[in-house]
Protein backbone atom coordinates (compact mmCIF):
# COMPACT_ATOMS: atom_id res chain seq x y z
CA UNK A 1 0.00 0.00 0.00
CA UNK A 2 1.58 3.38 -0.79
CA UNK A 3 1.35 6.45 1.02
CA UNK A 4 -1.71 7.82 -1.44
CA UNK A 5 -3.41 5.28 -0.71
CA UNK A 6 -2.59 4.62 3.53
CA UNK A 7 -3.39 8.38 3.83
CA UNK A 8 -7.23 8.11 1.99
CA UNK A 9 -7.99 5.03 4.40
CA UNK A 10 -6.72 6.98 7.70
CA UNK A 11 -9.08 9.39 6.26
CA UNK A 12 -11.94 6.81 5.39
CA UNK A 13 -11.49 5.53 8.50
CA UNK A 14 -10.08 7.85 10.71
CA UNK A 15 -13.44 10.17 10.12
CA UNK A 16 -15.63 8.19 11.40
CA UNK A 17 -13.23 7.02 14.74
CA UNK A 18 -13.09 10.49 15.46
CA UNK A 19 -16.97 11.03 15.48
CA UNK A 20 -17.27 7.79 17.32
CA UNK A 21 -14.97 8.83 19.68
CA UNK A 22 -16.76 12.28 20.51
CA UNK A 23 -20.10 11.13 20.75
CA UNK A 24 -19.73 7.49 22.40
CA UNK A 25 -15.59 7.13 23.50
CA UNK A 26 -15.75 10.41 25.18
CA UNK A 27 -18.43 9.87 27.32
CA UNK A 28 -16.98 7.05 28.74
CA UNK A 29 -13.23 8.20 28.99
CA UNK A 30 -14.37 11.18 31.17
CA UNK A 31 -16.80 9.06 33.38
CA UNK A 32 -13.50 7.37 34.17
CA UNK A 33 -11.78 10.26 34.69
CA UNK A 34 -14.31 11.66 36.79
CA UNK A 35 -14.31 8.37 38.70
CA UNK A 36 -10.70 8.93 39.43
CA UNK A 37 -10.95 12.26 40.22
CA UNK A 38 -13.45 11.85 42.91
CA UNK A 39 -11.40 8.87 44.37
CA UNK A 40 -9.07 10.95 44.62
CA UNK A 41 -10.63 13.73 46.37
CA UNK A 42 -12.60 11.08 48.45
CA UNK A 43 -9.05 9.86 49.64
CA UNK A 44 -7.52 13.42 50.45
CA UNK A 45 -10.87 13.50 52.67
CA UNK A 46 -10.33 11.02 54.80
CA UNK A 47 -6.55 11.24 54.72
CA UNK A 48 -6.28 14.72 55.43
CA UNK A 49 -10.00 15.84 56.14
CA UNK A 50 -9.85 18.41 53.88
CA UNK A 51 -12.94 19.85 52.96
CA UNK A 52 -14.42 19.27 49.98
CA UNK A 53 -18.23 19.91 49.45
CA UNK A 54 -19.64 23.56 49.23
CA UNK A 55 -20.61 25.07 52.53
CA UNK A 56 -24.41 25.30 53.95
CA UNK A 57 -24.47 28.64 53.12
CA UNK A 58 -23.46 32.31 54.61
CA UNK A 59 -25.86 33.94 56.53
CA UNK A 60 -28.71 36.08 55.34
CA UNK A 61 -26.75 39.03 56.49
CA UNK A 62 -23.48 38.31 54.53
CA UNK A 63 -25.55 36.95 51.10
CA UNK A 64 -23.98 39.35 48.42
CA UNK A 65 -26.14 41.66 46.08
CA UNK A 66 -27.16 40.16 42.98
CA UNK A 67 -28.11 41.57 39.92
CA UNK A 68 -30.30 38.79 37.02
CA UNK A 69 -29.62 40.15 33.69
CA UNK A 70 -31.90 38.99 30.98
CA UNK A 71 -32.21 40.37 27.52
CA UNK A 72 -35.56 40.02 25.69
CA UNK A 73 -36.83 40.58 22.07
CA UNK A 74 -40.65 40.20 21.35
CA UNK A 75 -41.24 38.15 24.77
CA UNK A 76 -44.66 39.80 25.96
CA UNK A 77 -46.16 35.65 26.12
CA UNK A 78 -43.56 35.22 29.23
CA UNK A 79 -42.38 38.16 29.97
CA UNK A 80 -44.94 38.88 32.94
CA UNK A 81 -44.80 35.52 34.32
CA UNK A 82 -40.63 35.73 34.04
CA UNK A 83 -40.41 38.68 35.95
CA UNK A 84 -42.97 37.14 38.72
CA UNK A 85 -41.01 34.11 38.91
CA UNK A 86 -37.47 36.69 39.90
CA UNK A 87 -39.81 38.78 42.21
CA UNK A 88 -40.66 35.23 43.83
CA UNK A 89 -37.12 33.67 44.78
CA UNK A 90 -35.75 32.89 48.04
CA UNK A 91 -33.52 35.70 48.08
CA UNK A 92 -33.10 38.53 50.41
CA UNK A 93 -35.65 41.87 48.21
CA UNK A 94 -32.98 44.07 49.30
CA UNK A 95 -29.99 42.26 47.63
CA UNK A 96 -31.44 41.28 44.15
CA UNK A 97 -31.92 43.27 41.40
CA UNK A 98 -33.47 42.52 38.00
CA UNK A 99 -32.34 44.21 34.68
CA UNK A 100 -33.77 42.90 31.77
CA UNK A 101 -33.36 44.64 28.47
CA UNK A 102 -35.79 44.61 25.76
CA UNK A 103 -33.96 44.62 22.62
CA UNK A 104 -36.42 47.42 20.31
CA UNK A 105 -39.10 44.64 20.85
CA UNK A 106 -42.50 45.42 18.29
CA UNK A 107 -44.92 43.40 20.66
CA UNK A 108 -45.50 44.69 23.88
CA UNK A 109 -42.61 43.63 25.94
CA UNK A 110 -41.51 47.13 26.92
CA UNK A 111 -44.96 48.19 27.68
CA UNK A 112 -45.46 44.92 30.35
CA UNK A 113 -42.01 45.49 31.85
CA UNK A 114 -43.20 49.64 32.18
CA UNK A 115 -45.96 47.95 33.79
CA UNK A 116 -44.46 46.06 36.54
CA UNK A 117 -44.32 48.65 39.34
CA UNK A 118 -41.31 47.06 41.54
CA UNK A 119 -38.01 48.38 42.79
CA UNK A 120 -36.32 45.61 42.32
CA UNK A 121 -37.47 45.42 38.61
CA UNK A 122 -34.77 47.83 36.13
CA UNK A 123 -36.52 48.05 32.95
CA UNK A 124 -33.97 49.14 29.82
CA UNK A 125 -35.89 50.04 27.34
CA UNK A 126 -34.14 50.10 23.56
CA UNK A 127 -35.78 51.41 20.81
CA UNK A 128 -33.67 49.83 18.33
CA UNK A 129 -33.24 45.95 17.73
CA UNK A 130 -29.22 45.46 17.15
CA UNK A 131 -29.27 42.30 18.84
CA UNK A 132 -28.71 40.39 22.06
CA UNK A 133 -24.72 40.76 22.58
CA UNK A 134 -25.14 44.93 22.69
CA UNK A 135 -27.84 44.44 25.41
CA UNK A 136 -25.27 42.58 27.35
CA UNK A 137 -22.74 44.98 26.78
CA UNK A 138 -25.14 47.94 27.59
CA UNK A 139 -26.31 46.45 30.86
CA UNK A 140 -23.12 45.28 31.39
CA UNK A 141 -22.08 49.44 32.15
CA UNK A 142 -25.26 49.58 33.99
CA UNK A 143 -24.87 46.34 36.66
CA UNK A 144 -22.97 47.12 39.88
CA UNK A 145 -23.62 44.11 42.16
CA UNK A 146 -20.80 41.51 42.54
CA UNK A 147 -22.52 38.34 41.46
CA UNK A 148 -24.88 38.56 37.89
CA UNK A 149 -26.82 35.76 37.15
CA UNK A 150 -27.74 35.30 33.01
CA UNK A 151 -31.08 33.44 32.57
CA UNK A 152 -33.98 34.07 29.20
CA UNK A 153 -36.80 35.57 29.38
CA UNK A 154 -38.73 32.11 28.53
CA UNK A 155 -37.11 30.65 31.27
CA UNK A 156 -38.74 29.88 34.84
CA UNK A 157 -36.37 29.35 37.86
CA UNK A 158 -36.71 26.83 40.96
CA UNK A 159 -37.49 29.61 43.96
CA UNK A 160 -34.01 27.99 45.92
CA UNK A 161 -32.38 28.49 42.26
CA UNK A 162 -30.39 32.20 42.96
CA UNK A 163 -29.36 31.08 46.64
CA UNK A 164 -27.66 28.17 45.08
CA UNK A 165 -25.85 29.52 42.43
CA UNK A 166 -24.69 32.66 44.77
CA UNK A 167 -23.46 29.95 47.48
CA UNK A 168 -20.60 28.60 44.78
CA UNK A 169 -18.77 31.78 45.77
CA UNK A 170 -18.30 31.77 48.61
CA UNK A 171 -14.83 29.74 47.36
CA UNK A 172 -12.73 32.55 45.24
CA UNK A 173 -11.79 30.08 43.37
CA UNK A 174 -15.03 29.93 41.75
CA UNK A 175 -15.23 32.21 39.15
CA UNK A 176 -18.84 31.15 37.71
CA UNK A 177 -20.97 28.41 37.97
CA UNK A 178 -24.19 26.62 35.70
CA UNK A 179 -27.54 25.44 36.72
CA UNK A 180 -29.42 22.84 35.35
CA UNK A 181 -31.90 23.61 32.45
CA UNK A 182 -35.07 20.83 32.60
CA UNK A 183 -36.79 20.94 29.07
CA UNK A 184 -40.94 20.22 28.97
CA UNK A 185 -42.97 19.25 26.56
CA UNK A 186 -40.65 16.61 25.26
CA UNK A 187 -43.52 13.96 24.00
CA UNK A 188 -42.79 14.86 20.15
CA UNK A 189 -40.18 13.66 18.04
CA UNK A 190 -37.82 16.11 19.14
CA UNK A 191 -34.83 13.50 20.40
CA UNK A 192 -33.99 16.94 22.21
CA UNK A 193 -35.28 15.39 25.38
CA UNK A 194 -32.25 12.22 24.95
CA UNK A 195 -29.87 14.72 24.01
CA UNK A 196 -29.86 16.67 26.75
CA UNK A 197 -30.17 14.11 29.59
CA UNK A 198 -26.86 12.67 27.91
CA UNK A 199 -25.59 16.69 27.80
CA UNK A 200 -26.58 17.23 31.52
CA UNK A 201 -23.96 13.63 32.22
CA UNK A 202 -21.56 15.25 30.66
CA UNK A 203 -21.68 18.80 32.28
CA UNK A 204 -21.79 16.84 35.36
CA UNK A 205 -18.64 14.96 35.03
CA UNK A 206 -16.89 17.88 33.00
CA UNK A 207 -17.63 20.15 36.48
CA UNK A 208 -16.32 17.58 38.67
CA UNK A 209 -12.97 17.36 37.00
CA UNK A 210 -12.89 21.45 36.40
CA UNK A 211 -13.47 21.06 32.82
CA UNK A 212 -17.05 22.60 32.88
CA UNK A 213 -17.82 24.33 29.11
CA UNK A 214 -18.99 27.44 28.46
CA UNK A 215 -22.55 27.77 30.59
CA UNK A 216 -25.94 26.64 30.33
CA UNK A 217 -27.55 30.62 28.88
CA UNK A 218 -30.92 29.51 30.91
CA UNK A 219 -29.24 29.72 34.74
CA UNK A 220 -26.02 30.53 35.15
CA UNK A 221 -23.63 33.08 37.19
CA UNK A 222 -20.49 34.84 37.28
CA UNK A 223 -18.37 37.45 39.24
CA UNK A 224 -19.10 41.03 38.10
CA UNK A 225 -15.65 41.64 37.05
CA UNK A 226 -15.18 38.47 35.35
CA UNK A 227 -17.83 39.85 32.52
CA UNK A 228 -16.65 40.29 29.40
CA UNK A 229 -17.32 43.26 26.62
CA UNK A 230 -18.58 40.78 23.90
CA UNK A 231 -18.32 41.23 20.00
CA UNK A 232 -21.31 42.60 18.87
CA UNK A 233 -21.98 40.26 16.65
CA UNK A 234 -21.66 37.30 18.94
CA UNK A 235 -24.05 34.35 19.16
CA UNK A 236 -23.00 32.27 21.94
CA UNK A 237 -22.98 34.36 24.53
CA UNK A 238 -23.51 32.14 27.20
CA UNK A 239 -20.34 29.83 26.00
CA UNK A 240 -18.36 32.79 25.28
CA UNK A 241 -18.54 34.45 28.96
CA UNK A 242 -18.50 30.59 30.71
CA UNK A 243 -15.33 30.54 28.60
CA UNK A 244 -13.77 33.40 29.45
CA UNK A 245 -14.17 32.44 33.14
CA UNK A 246 -11.96 29.64 32.98
CA UNK A 247 -9.56 31.47 30.02
CA UNK A 248 -9.22 33.89 32.98
CA UNK A 249 -8.31 30.76 35.54
CA UNK A 250 -10.99 30.80 37.72
CA UNK A 251 -13.26 27.25 37.71
CA UNK A 252 -16.43 27.23 36.18
CA UNK A 253 -18.79 25.10 38.58
CA UNK A 254 -21.81 22.94 37.59
CA UNK A 255 -24.71 22.39 39.78
CA UNK A 256 -27.92 20.36 39.48
CA UNK A 257 -29.59 21.32 42.28
CA UNK A 258 -30.13 24.83 40.68
CA UNK A 259 -32.46 24.23 38.10
CA UNK A 260 -34.66 26.31 35.95
CA UNK A 261 -36.90 24.90 32.95
CA UNK A 262 -38.28 25.61 29.40
CA UNK A 263 -40.22 24.61 26.90
CA UNK A 264 -38.89 22.81 24.26
CA UNK A 265 -40.02 22.17 20.78
CA UNK A 266 -41.82 18.80 19.82
CA UNK A 267 -40.70 19.36 15.90
CA UNK A 268 -37.38 19.16 14.54
CA UNK A 269 -38.22 21.60 11.60
CA UNK A 270 -38.65 24.47 14.64
CA UNK A 271 -35.31 23.79 16.00
CA UNK A 272 -33.50 24.17 12.54
CA UNK A 273 -33.00 27.72 12.97
CA UNK A 274 -31.96 28.22 16.46
CA UNK A 275 -29.32 25.10 16.16
CA UNK A 276 -28.03 26.85 12.65
CA UNK A 277 -27.75 29.98 14.68
CA UNK A 278 -26.41 28.10 17.28
CA UNK A 279 -23.47 26.43 14.88
CA UNK A 280 -22.85 29.70 13.47
CA UNK A 281 -21.85 30.75 17.11
CA UNK A 282 -19.61 27.44 17.76
CA UNK A 283 -17.33 28.33 14.90
CA UNK A 284 -16.71 32.20 15.99
CA UNK A 285 -15.51 30.62 19.32
CA UNK A 286 -13.50 27.62 17.03
CA UNK A 287 -11.64 30.25 15.18
CA UNK A 288 -12.48 33.48 17.31
CA UNK A 289 -10.97 32.68 20.21
CA UNK A 290 -7.87 30.55 20.32
CA UNK A 291 -7.70 31.41 24.44
CA UNK A 292 -10.21 28.85 25.42
CA UNK A 293 -7.45 26.37 24.07
CA UNK A 294 -4.01 27.82 25.03
CA UNK A 295 -5.09 29.68 28.48
CA UNK A 296 -7.31 27.00 29.89
CA UNK A 297 -6.63 24.15 32.71
CA UNK A 298 -5.81 20.75 31.21
CA UNK A 299 -8.83 19.53 31.61
CA UNK A 300 -10.80 21.97 29.89
CA UNK A 301 -8.83 21.50 26.88
CA UNK A 302 -9.78 17.74 27.12
CA UNK A 303 -12.91 18.55 27.19
CA UNK A 304 -13.45 21.35 24.90
CA UNK A 305 -11.73 19.24 22.25
CA UNK A 306 -13.19 15.98 22.82
CA UNK A 307 -16.91 17.25 23.70
CA UNK A 308 -17.40 20.65 21.39
CA UNK A 309 -14.90 20.84 18.84
CA UNK A 310 -15.05 17.30 17.00
CA UNK A 311 -18.71 17.68 17.21
CA UNK A 312 -18.85 21.01 15.34
CA UNK A 313 -16.19 19.22 12.84
CA UNK A 314 -18.37 16.03 12.45
CA UNK A 315 -20.46 16.70 9.26
CA UNK A 316 -16.86 17.67 7.82
CA UNK A 317 -15.01 14.70 8.74
CA UNK A 318 -18.13 12.21 8.13
CA UNK A 319 -17.67 13.87 4.15
CA UNK A 320 -13.88 13.83 3.91
CA UNK A 321 -14.43 10.18 5.18
CA UNK A 322 -17.25 9.51 2.50
CA UNK A 323 -15.15 11.35 -0.62
CA UNK A 324 -12.20 9.29 0.52
CA UNK A 325 -14.61 5.58 0.43
CA UNK A 326 -15.40 7.15 -3.13
CA UNK A 327 -11.57 7.47 -4.47
CA UNK A 328 -10.43 3.77 -2.44
CA UNK A 329 -14.00 2.05 -4.26
CA UNK A 330 -12.63 3.57 -7.35
CA UNK A 331 -8.93 2.79 -6.82
CA UNK A 332 -7.84 -0.99 -8.57
CA UNK A 333 -6.87 -2.71 -5.11
CA UNK A 334 -7.04 -6.22 -3.79
CA UNK A 335 -9.08 -4.83 -1.51
CA UNK A 336 -11.77 -2.84 -3.34
CA UNK A 337 -14.73 -4.81 -3.19
CA UNK A 338 -14.81 -3.99 0.55
CA UNK A 339 -14.53 -0.54 -0.47
CA UNK A 340 -17.15 -0.86 -2.02
CA UNK A 341 -19.57 -2.18 0.66
CA UNK A 342 -18.42 0.58 2.95
CA UNK A 343 -19.00 3.41 0.46
CA UNK A 344 -22.55 1.57 -0.61
CA UNK A 345 -23.36 1.67 3.20
CA UNK A 346 -22.62 4.96 4.05
CA UNK A 347 -24.35 6.29 0.65
CA UNK A 348 -27.13 4.00 1.87
CA UNK A 349 -27.21 5.27 5.24
CA UNK A 350 -27.21 8.85 4.46
CA UNK A 351 -29.88 8.68 1.83
CA UNK A 352 -32.50 6.93 4.20
CA UNK A 353 -31.80 9.45 7.22
CA UNK A 354 -32.38 12.80 4.58
CA UNK A 355 -35.47 11.08 3.87
CA UNK A 356 -36.48 10.35 7.09
CA UNK A 357 -35.63 14.07 7.98
CA UNK A 358 -37.43 15.30 4.90
CA UNK A 359 -40.57 13.15 6.17
CA UNK A 360 -40.33 14.88 9.99
CA UNK A 361 -39.72 17.95 8.52
CA UNK A 362 -43.14 17.67 6.98
CA UNK A 363 -44.80 17.10 9.97
CA UNK A 364 -44.79 12.99 9.62
CA UNK A 365 -44.68 10.60 12.40
CA UNK A 366 -40.99 8.39 12.29
CA UNK A 367 -41.09 5.39 13.58
CA UNK A 368 -39.27 5.04 16.65
CA UNK A 369 -35.86 3.78 15.38
CA UNK A 370 -35.45 6.51 12.94
CA UNK A 371 -35.57 9.23 15.51
CA UNK A 372 -31.88 9.31 16.80
CA UNK A 373 -30.63 8.78 13.94
CA UNK A 374 -32.80 11.95 12.22
CA UNK A 375 -31.84 14.17 14.89
CA UNK A 376 -28.23 13.23 14.63
CA UNK A 377 -28.92 13.79 10.79
CA UNK A 378 -30.53 17.26 11.23
CA UNK A 379 -28.07 18.44 14.29
CA UNK A 380 -25.28 17.73 11.60
CA UNK A 381 -26.45 19.55 9.04
CA UNK A 382 -27.35 22.23 10.80
CA UNK A 383 -23.46 22.46 11.76
CA UNK A 384 -22.28 22.30 8.06
CA UNK A 385 -24.55 24.73 6.95
CA UNK A 386 -23.25 26.87 9.51
CA UNK A 387 -19.93 26.84 8.77
CA UNK A 388 -20.84 27.96 5.26
CA UNK A 389 -22.44 30.69 6.84
CA UNK A 390 -19.77 31.66 9.13
CA UNK A 391 -17.21 31.76 6.16
CA UNK A 392 -19.53 33.64 4.38
CA UNK A 393 -19.79 36.10 7.10
CA UNK A 394 -23.53 35.90 6.43
CA UNK A 395 -24.94 35.63 9.59
CA UNK A 396 -25.21 38.72 11.93
CA UNK A 397 -25.77 38.84 15.91
CA UNK A 398 -29.75 40.38 15.44
CA UNK A 399 -32.68 37.85 16.88
CA UNK A 400 -34.47 35.29 15.73
CA UNK A 401 -37.53 33.99 17.08
CA UNK A 402 -38.39 30.01 17.63
CA UNK A 403 -40.50 28.32 20.16
CA UNK A 404 -37.46 28.30 22.59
Amino acid sequence: MNAATLTLVCIALGGWALVVYSYAGYPVLLALVAALHQLKADLRFVMSKAERRCKAGAPEQDLPEVAVVIAAYNEERHIHARVMNLLEQDYPADKLRIHIGSDGSRDRTAEILRGIQDERLQAHIFEANRGKANVLNDLRGRVTAPIVVFSDANTFFDRQAIRRLVSWFENPAVGGVSGELRLLGNAGQNQDSLYWRVEQALKFFEGRIGGLLGANGAIYAVRRELWPELASNAICDDFLIGMHVSASGRRMAYDPSAWAEEDTPEQIREEHHRRLRIGVGNFQALFEHPEFITRTNTATRFAYLSHKVLRWLTPHLLLASLLASVVLALLPDPNQALWQGWLGMQALGYALVSWWYRQSSAGATLPRIAKLPTFFFALNWAFLLASIRYARGSQQGTWRRTAR
